[in-house]
Formats: structure tokens, sequence, C-alpha cells
């Protein structure tokens, strides 16, 4: 419900700083290499979600009507949870001001994972 209020408002609302809040020890790499690991969950998130939808449509093409009901309401209920974390990666996609930076994070991020 949250995320359909706020994915119509500008991002300026969302990331407001507040003009207390300097950033002194923060930079620009950990915002981007926080965005990457942030989107690589998401699009994990809705792989997943993906992933079971696909197998709930196919088992509701053979299974019986007794059971129907109670499947459709699991594929309504992945698919709201798909437009959910697409709200959410689309809210994180608009922090990225810089592609540069964003594709340096997303390879230091991949290295990571490949060597964990």
């Amino acid at each position: 419900m949250l995320i359909q209020l706020v994915q119509h408002l500008p991002i300026e609302l969302l990331f407001i700083k507040k003009e207390n809040m300097k950033y002194k020890q923060l930079n620009s790499t950990y915002l981007y290499d926080t965005l990457a690991e942030a989107m690589y969950a998401r699009e994990l998130e809705y792989f997943h979600y993906e992933f079971d939808l696909n197998n709930f449509i196919e088992i509701m093409k053979h299974t019986d009507e007794q059971s129907k009901p109670q499947l459709q309401e699991r594929i309504d209920e992945t698919e709201r949870q798909m437009r959910n974390v697409e709200c959410i990666y689309n809210a994180l996609e608009k922090q990225i001001l810089d592609q540069d930076e964003y594709q340096a994070a997303v390879e230091r991020a991949t290295l990571r994972r490949l060597n964990a």
C-alpha cells in the first residue's frame, strides 16, 4: 500500500536530505555500492516470484476445479508482490545520478559475489 502511494511522488520528496545532516564520511562509492547490491537483491527477488508465478500458471492448467480458486489467490498475490518489487527497483534506479559510477559499483559487487 505504501509503495503504491509513494511511487507517484517526485524522487526529490522521497529522499530529502535535511540541512543539518551533511554526509562528511560517506562518499559516492558507498552510495553506488549500496544501490548496486540493493538492485541485485530486487532482481533476485523478482526472479523467484516470476519462477513461482510460471509454476502456478502451469499447475492451473492441470489442476482440478476445486483447487483453482486457491491457486488463483496465489497467482494474484505473487503478481502483487512482483509489482511491489518493481516499484522498489524503480525508486532505487532513480537514485542513480552517474551511470559510470553505478556501472563500476555493479562490477565491484559482481566480483565480490564471485569471490565469496
